[in-house]
């Protein structure tokens, strides 16, 4: 990347916009890589209206978006809730031939997911080629379920998810509130015990302190008789300052 295409990032990044737009508009013949980032500092900071009317230049000047370019710009309609228009760009990328990743995918089930559209986004995940080994699409999906209270594509959603990992606490959690927002309390009841066996199941924190020769390892969850003794000697340190205090109030008393 140019050293101008290396600001306009940078600024863009930092959330300089102006500045960064400032830079980009003296370039004479910006390469693709220098749009990108241009758009994707409008997307990033929820400016859809400047990414899309940038992505529509972009063709303009002769320049064939590619899948960074693509990401940017879904992106922005998510965060807008465009969806529509990210509908119609995400039939321009697979006409393009562009073949859409994971990031892609995700931004077009939450987008999706907040229109209400679940089994549209359920449809979408199922066509795409992640569908049986990754977990962020169907949590995603299942996000969006929660906060929509769509019990049946919900379930279906942590179902996959659970297959894949069964202990995967976040999908646990997410589908206790689902049950919750749906009245069923014998199933929040159920997922709250699997949580808490999960964490109870969870290797306990260690940490240590080296002392000259000897290294005293500590464990959460477990008292150790140096820590009792530390915590005894703490105790009588606070019982002899309070003390001390009081015999300073009593003679402050007297005094006056």
């Amino acid at each position: 990347m140019s050293v101008c295409g290396s600001l306009v990032d940078m600024y863009s990044k930092n959330g300089s916009l102006q500045a960064s737009y400032s830079i980009f508009s003296q370039v004479s013949d910006p390469d693709l890589k220098i749009w990108n980032s241009m758009l994707g500092g409008y997307s990033h900071h929820g400016m859809a209206e400047e990414a899309l009317k940038l992505f529509f230049e972009i063709e303009k000047h002769g320049l064939r978006p590619d899948q960074v370019t693509f990401l940017s710009v879904l992106s922005a309609c998510n965060h807008s809730g465009l969806v529509e228009v990210g509908k119609f760009l995400w039939k321009c990328m697979k006409e393009n031939g562009i073949t859409p990743g994971l990031k892609h995918y995700s931004s077009m089930v939450s987008l999706l997911g907040r229109a209400r559209l679940l089994d549209e986004a359920e449809e979408l995940i199922n066509s795409s080629p992640f569908k049986e080994d990754n977990l962020e699409l169907w949590r995603t999906l299942l996000s969006s379920c929660v906060i929509n209270k769509n019990l049946k594509v919900g379930v279906h959603a942590a179902e996959q998810v659970l297959s894949l990992d069964a202990e995967d606490s976040a999908t646990l959690v997410l589908l206790s509130n689902l049950y919750a927002a749906a009245g069923k309390w014998g199933s929040v009841v159920e997922m709250r015990r699997k949580i808490k066996v999960l964490t109870l199941e969870k290797d306990p924190g260690l940490s240590w302190i080296e002392d000259k020769n000897n290294v005293q390892v500590f464990c959460s969850g477990v008292q150790s008789e140096q820590v009792g003794e530390a915590q005894a000697a703490l105790h009588w340190l606070q019982g002899n300052m309070v003390s001390s205090q009081t015999d300073e109030s009593d003679e402050q008393m007297y005094t006056t």
